[in-house]
């Protein structure tokens, strides 16, 4: 079963929180409240294997054209992109209306490319459900590379790939695996990590500025299901401008 959904529905601004009204003001709630949009563009165009886009119950729906520098190559031109922190929305509006909603997890590798001269934004996408997956051969993946809408002129307009890029960056980082640390295994070094802390002991917890500490205080270990602690929206912004999935730059980030 694919991790991608598709929608018939265009996405609309009112749907989302708009990044600079989120950043002058505290929600009375985080629970209901919309999606923050980073990033909106309009006029992108895919590139994408024809085969493998077709593969996808989501992706089939979209309209294509041959014009590719290959015969392994097809374009879905006019698509709208959103990149909010629920997930990455690309929608073509004619000649009818589709779109594909991507969770974040689901983003194996994005980074920033060449195509034909044109910077562009590569990614990798895993048409699987992780929980439906036993191992990483058996990972199901879409490569689908995103060109600005210029990218036929000169010189090519390509800072909405930048924009995009980086929005991405930081989306991603809102949607980390709950369960692993950076090499795979549980992370017990936050707070919270080895024990639970109530409104009881919070302040066992905490120094005079109502900061974590450690994970171990007053002789007790803090427990699975803590929370643990997570910069600033500016701080993580200005940390993922430049890198891709998960903080890794050389990793994630090529050109060619």
């Amino acid at each position: 079963m694919s991790s991608l959904r598709h929608s018939s529905t265009p996405p609309k601004p009112d749907d989302f929180t708009p990044l600079q009204e989120h950043q002058e003001q505290t929600p009375s709630t985080f629970f209901g409240a919309k999606p923050v949009l980073y990033s909106h563009h309009i006029g992108v165009t895919i590139s994408a294997p024809p085969a493998k886009l077709q593969s996808d119950e989501a992706f089939a729906q979209f309209n294509t054209e041959r014009g590719g520098a290959s015969e392994d190559e097809v374009l879905v031109k006019d698509v709208e992109v959103w990149v909010s922190s629920e997930n990455l929305i690309l929608f073509q509006h004619t000649p009818k209306a589709t779109g594909v909603s991507i969770p974040y997890p689901s983003i194996a590798l994005h980074g920033i490319t060449k195509k034909n001269g044109v910077e562009a934004l590569l990614m990798n996408l895993s048409l699987n459900d992780a929980e439906t997956v036993n191992a990483d051969e058996d990972i199901d993946i879409l490569e689908i590379i995103v060109l600005p809408p210029s990218h036929g002129t000169e010189p090519p307009q390509t800072s909405c790939i930048q924009e995009i890029f980086g929005a991405m960056n930081t989306c991603a980082d809102l949607h980390p695996d709950p369960d692993e640390g950076e090499d795979g295994e549980p992370d017990l070094t936050a707070p919270g990590a080895t024990g639970w802390i109530t409104a009881d002991n919070m302040d066992e917890y905490l120094d005079e500025n109502g900061n974590f500490v450690g994970t171990v205080l007053g002789g007790e270990d803090l427990g699975p299901g803590a929370g643990t602690v997570r910069p600033r929206e500016g701080d993580e912004e200005e940390q993922g401008a430049t890198n891709g999935v998960n903080g890794h730059e050389e990793k994630y980030q090529r050109t060619g």
